[in-house]
């Protein structure tokens, strides 16, 4: 259903690719003998690389602190390393390549996963976990960059991030030979239709948990086949990850490990004249080597006079560093000394979120394996309607058979894969898209597919829709919880700034980290900016999802950012309820009087207070042990202008309850 409409310009490429061949996806790993020094800063929207500035992110998503780490997007670290990273909607999973290593995270947990090896992100403190806001993944630096061989200096003073990556070692080329030994990690593909028919290529690993770049081609139509590696190691699961049919590109998996992966290298420096390799499996020859130049380079393809015949395709064309910069794709018969290779640039951008069976990929391109489980129909937003919310709940028929649902949007009214923007596997019949992944004014495209235990069905007819908001109201900010944090209490208040205009606010809250409508836990609307919620709503040790929306007397403004937050009880005395200064409170006195609400056995309460945000204990102004719910802070502590953090703890004769969470206000200039 995801068509590819976009054509090759150049006529006779094209015919040399319906000829032969198989192109790849990848991870582009940094061109070895090279540094690359990347520096980022708190609170701003670009980074440099090597000197030069570039934007993190389009939507001006900012690196952040949160529980003393810095987290930012990171894609745009990995791409400026030539890297690969991918998004899995089904397990909240981010999946990054970098050369032969292989690093996954996944959102609101404190474990990874690095080359298959569980591997905790942060040892000295299980909070640190990925998380997403405003439709973006956070992820912390130090971790990824240290996990993929860089290194992280840290200014204090500046809160800028210096990541340095590789080094200036010149690089000694390799033989033909030395390079022929990577045949280990190139692989014969074979392919079964349903005709009972049959094809062969080739492909190359990619990590070594069994990642392998080939041709769209190479699996075009098939329902079953088998991966070979050169020490004959079979494998006959084969999980297709992603594909870009108009560019001739797949991503396929086998459940390997430890396996042999490629080097890659960077296509845009290939130079005409540049001695290569090719590795493959001409009519079947399993690990075959020639050798040749590259000839020429054309817009989207390197020529090369290295031999490339049928059952290549797929292969991998090897630099003299012996790293990866093509992939064979093409052939012509009838003219001697003339091969195709894809650069291994082009698969960068490649999305790797499904997990296909041959025959369910085959049944979703091309329909010619029939499955069982029958269409939806969509629902809503009904075709070619508008919208007035960038938070639309999405709704399609209930399929019998179905214990999935496969949801898919795009933008604009094409439907091809190259527009997708977001997908989500769920298990009902309704989904709410997050904030951040529409815009005002923009037109969309989204299909739903069912699915149980023995596959995929055929996706639904395309329905397209637009997005209009009043837009009148603005979007509340949420202040209290903040993002990120543990809650020591089963009933907290929820706080947000005032937005001009609203006479009403409707707060929601959800289980776990999606945000999606059927995660709902409670919903209200209040006419203040607060809600504090009642007993027997949260659950010790549960992660959670806020969010505020504004309202007037005739129409409601969009959702703010989600909020997350995890419930952590402490032992002992319930903590105090912080009641002033509010939180995020400015132009306060520096002689200000902080009150919090009495807890039932408490004899003594201990308030304090900190310089700046990070509520670390080098930043204590005040450490102080009263009787009542009150503290007036003594003249000369506080300095004007500037931002504090505050908390209580409740305490008896015998010992203290836990802090409330970290408050924060600033004083009068």
């Amino acid at each position: 259903m995801r068509h590819a409409q976009r054509f090759v310009a150049i006529l006779i490429v094209v015919a040399i690719l319906l000829a032969s061949s198989f192109v790849p996806y990848s991870a582009l790993g940094q061109a070895s003998g090279t540094q690359t020094i990347i520096v980022l800063q708190v609170g701003k929207p670009s980074m440099t690389v090597n000197g030069v500035s570039k934007l993190i992110d389009v939507q001006g998503t900012v690196p952040v602190i949160v529980e003393g780490r810095t987290f930012l997007p990171i894609r745009a670290v990995v791409e400026a390393l030539n890297g690969t990273i991918a998004w899995t909607a089904a397990d909240q999973k981010v999946t990054i390549i970098m050369g032969s290593d292989v690093l996954e995270l996944f959102i609101g947990k404190s474990t990874a996963r690095v080359n298959g090896t569980p591997m905790s992100v942060d040892p000295t403190n299980p909070k640190v976990v990925p998380f997403i806001v405003g439709g973006r993944t956070m992820l912390p630096v130090r971790f990824v960059a240290e996990r993929l061989g860089g290194t992280v200096a840290w200014n204090d003073a500046t809160k800028a991030a210096t990541l340095t990556f590789g080094s200036t070692t010149t690089l000694t080329a390799l033989s033909v030979t030395e390079i022929a030994k990577k045949v280990e990690s190139v692989v014969y593909i074979e392919v079964a239709f349903g005709d009972g028919k049959g094809a062969s290529g080739s492909g190359f690993i990619i990590s070594t948990d069994g990642r392998i770049v080939t041709n769209y081609h190479v699996i075009d139509g098939a329902v079953s086949g088998k991966v070979v590696l050169n020490d004959s190691t079979t494998f006959t699961d084969i999980k297709v990850l992603g594909w870009n049919k108009e560019g001739d590109l797949a991503i396929i998996k086998v459940a390997g490990s430890g396996l042999p992966a490629v080097a890659l290298g960077n296509s845009d420096a290939a130079q005409i004249g540049e001695a290569v390799v090719a590795i493959g499996s001409p009519l079947g020859l399993q690990n075959t080597v020639s050798t040749g130049i590259v000839s020429a380079r054309r817009e989207g393809y390197l020529q090369t006079t290295a031999p490339i015949s049928h059952g290549s395709s797929g292969g991998a064309l090897f630099n003299m560093m012996g790293e990866v910069i093509g992939i064979t794709s093409a052939g012509m018969e009838e003219g001697a000394n003339l091969g195709f290779a894809i650069p291994i640039n082009e698969v960068k951008s490649l999305a790797t979120d499904r997990t296909l069976t041959l025959a369910q990929f085959t049944a979703q391109t091309s329909g010619s394996v029939t499955s069982s489980v029958s269409v939806p129909s969509l629902i809503q937003p009904a075709a070619t309607t508008e919208v007035d919310t960038l938070k639309p709940t999405f709704q399609w028929t209930k399929v019998a058979t179905a214990t999935r649902y496969m949801f898919w949007l795009g933008k604009g009214t094409t439907g091809t894969e190259d527009s997708k923007i977001y997908s989500e596997v769920v298990t009902i019949n309704s989904l709410a898209v997050p904030a951040g992944i529409l815009t005002d004014g923009g037109t969309y495209t989204w299909a739903v597919a069912a699915g149980n235990e023995t596959g995929w069905g055929d996706w639904s007819q395309d329905s397209v829709f637009s997005v209009k908001t009043a837009g009148t109201l603005g979007v509340p900010e949420a202040l209290e919880p903040d993002q990120e944090v543990t809650v020591p209490t089963l009933t907290p208040t929820f706080f947000w700034r005032a937005v001009p205009g609203a006479t009403r606010y409707t707060f929601w809250l959800g289980k776990g980290t999606s945000g999606s409508q059927d995660s709902e836990v409670l919903s209200d609307m209040v006419t203040g900016t607060s809600f504090t919620l009642p007993a027997s709503i949260l659950a010790d040790g549960g992660q959670y999802t806020w969010n505020v929306s504004a309202g007037d007397v005739s129409d409601w403004g969009d959702w703010g950012e989600d909020q997350y937050f995890t419930v952590e009880v402490p032992s002992g005395l319930p903590v105090p309820a912080l009641l002033t200064p509010l939180p995020y409170a400015t132009g306060l006195s520096r002689t200000g009087t902080f009150t919090w609400a009495p807890v039932l056995g408490a004899t003594r309460y201990t308030f304090w207070l900190g310089k700046g945000t990070s509520g670390s204990q080098d930043s204590q102004v005040l450490n102080v042990v009263v009787t009542g719910t009150s503290y007036t802070v003594p003249t000369g502590k506080l300095e004007a202008g500037a931002v504090y953090t505050w908390n209580v703890s409740a305490g008896t004769a015998t010992g203290w309850g836990g802090w409330t969470m970290d408050r924060y206000f600033k004083t009068a200039p």
